[in-house]
């Protein structure tokens, strides 16, 4: 070996020793991990109970592997939206305080805005803001900590944020639909329409149904006593699959608004005006063009 290659393979010893100095950065104590608020875990949790103190509470159960909402509003609610607010468990507390040196009332702790329950075992306080940060006071038991503060907004919205926005619960399939105009109906494995109308084809059925089992409401409303009773005369009933008791629907369509409600929910669901067409009416299907033949033109 030659007094030059010993030099390169020299060389490059030192460059690797520097690099390794470099990473390992030796006799520097690796950062601590980020405490977690708490170390309850999301999918240990059945039951969630949102107390606001100026907007009424919010019950939420899981069942299987879907939430629903208890109250206000007994339906299914928005899976996404829970596990957002799951995600509480495991967000980071930047800073603990022992409560038993401060006062409660400083952080807006003696009667709370906000209060999240799971499990009924585990409850979070949430107070006030923290000044100069995007950050909040909660109390869990005898501890003050401080948190990102979207949670927060996350708890104070509208029950109806918490629901699920489909018209059809997932995984059911409807066995009859009436609408104002025309009913299908599930007879023997065969889609049956009344009143008969053979120009329409078993493709148009398909897609009515799918418009039906994939469609969701742009906004949920709760509603309103004097809305309740003056319900709109056109109905919508859908029977589903297991189900004995069809869903019914009010119509409410204007040029300016399509809304379906739901009176036994108290809700409503404000629907995109452009699906009235496809949710409403059957669609006949439009005959392709023939496509024109090209004329050849010279030669043989």
């Amino acid at each position: 070996m030659t007094s030059r290659t010993l030099l390169n393979l020299a060389l490059l010893l030192i460059v690797l020793i520097l690099v390794a100095v470099v990473m390992l950065e030796p006799g520097k104590k690796p950062e601590p991990k980020p405490e977690l608020l708490t170390s309850m875990k999301a999918s240990a949790v059945k039951q969630i109970k949102i107390v606001r103190r100026d907007k009424g509470t919010i019950e939420l159960q899981k069942q299987s592997d879907h939430w629903r909402m208890l109250t206000p509003f007994k339906l299914p609610a928005n899976n996404y939206k829970v596990e957002s607010v799951l995600n509480l468990l495991k967000t980071e507390s930047v800073a603990r305080y022992d409560l038993a040196k401060l006062d409660p009332a400083r952080f807006d702790l003696v009667k709370p805005v906000v209060s999240i329950d799971f499990n009924d075992s585990l409850k979070i306080d949430f107070g006030n803001i923290a000044p100069l940060q995007k950050q909040r006071y909660v109390r869990i038991g005898k501890q003050l900590h401080l948190i990102p503060d979207y949670y927060y907004y996350q708890l104070i919205g509208s029950a109806t944020d918490y629901l699920d926005h489909a018209l059809i619960p997932e995984g059911k399939k409807i066995r009859r639909l009436e609408l104002p105009t025309l009913t299908l109906a599930l007879k023997d494995g065969k889609w049956m329409l009344t009143p008969k109308d053979e120009s329409y084809s078993a493709d148009a059925y398909t897609d009515l149904l799918n418009e039906w089992q994939h469609a969701h409401a742009l906004e949920l409303r709760p509603l309103k006593d004097k809305d309740k009773k003056n319900l709109p005369h056109k109905q919508i009933h859908i029977l589903l699959q297991g189900n004995n008791k069809p869903i019914t629907y009010s119509l409410q369509q204007t040029d300016d608004k399509f809304i379906l409600i739901r009176a036994d929910k108290n809700i409503e669901y404000v629907m995109p005006k452009d699906k009235a067409g496809s949710l409403l009416k059957l669609q006949k299907s439009v005959p392709e063009k023939p496509v024109a033949q090209k004329k050849k033109t010279g030669g043989k």
